[in-house]
């Protein structure tokens, strides 16, 4: 209760201004179908402290890996779990592979739009604004549409239909994302400051939520208070969900 009453209010209290409509993806329309716009004062502060936290590799300062490399390893995992979900007819495991490909892309999208998605616009790069904004228009729609399918049962005979839906927005966004988001990073930032960004991407996943929150706020110190506070409730769900939904 206490982690659902932060993320509503943490989500009155930074909001994103939404103008022009999206496409929605085989006919499962976003909740938050709009581009999200955050160059008001508020957003880029939120955004900023983000970036520079993902620079410093907190929380534990150090180095890992470049986190380009992670990121791609990540749109890979999600790859294979869709591909293994339509490999097998059992109902189990096709289950255990929605469950964990829905795991495998909240953590990493919360935390990539907390601390990765800032670096486009932290030194007024060409296009950076655009492609951080862009980024978290897709971001919504893609959490939009986890929760729903989050929310639907692997016997409901819509269950494939939503994962599918999910997974092409994904990929899309995935196309994009390493053919102009990532190259641009690589160009920005010194390997250094990527190795930092590494560590800081693998270490703020062990905080993040793992189902999908699409009212919680995307960047800045509440959407990490938040994920924070929504962790445990997730974990419990996850557990109950294990013993009660489990084929």
């Amino acid at each position: 209760m206490y982690a659902r009453t932060l993320i509503r209010a943490s989500s009155r209290l930074v909001s994103y201004r939404c103008v022009t409509p999206l496409t929605s993806y085989r006919g499962f329309a976003s909740q938050s179908d709009k581009k999200i716009d955050t160059s008001g004062t508020l957003s880029s502060i939120n955004s900023k402290i983000g970036g520079i936290l993902g620079l410093a590799g907190a929380p534990t300062f150090g180095k890992g890996e470049n986190v380009i490399d992670l990121i791609k390893k990540d749109h890979k995992t999600v790859e294979s779990l869709y591909k293994q979900y339509n490999g097998t007819k059992d109902k189990s495991k096709r289950q255990e592979y929605a469950w964990q490909l829905t795991k495998e892309l909240v953590q990493h999208s919360e935390v990539e739009q907390i601390i990765v998605y800032p670096l486009l616009k932290m030194r007024n790069t060409p296009n950076g604004q655009h492609l951080h904004d862009r980024s978290l228009t897709e971001h919504q729609q893609v959490r939009d549409l986890l929760y729903d399918l989050d929310n639907t049962s692997i016997d409901d005979p819509s269950h494939p239909a939503k994962l599918k839906a999910v997974v092409e927005a994904t990929l899309e966004h995935v196309k994009e994302e390493e053919s102009e988001v990532l190259p641009l990073l690589a160009k920005e930032y010194t390997l250094d400051e990527l190795q930092h960004l590494g560590a800081a991407f693998e270490n703020h996943k062990l905080t993040a939520p793992t189902r999908p929150h699409p009212g919680a706020p995307m960047q800045g110190p509440l959407a990490a208070a938040a994920g924070m506070a929504a962790k445990p409730v997730d974990l419990a769900r996850d557990a109950l969900r294990n013993i009660t939904e489990k084929k």
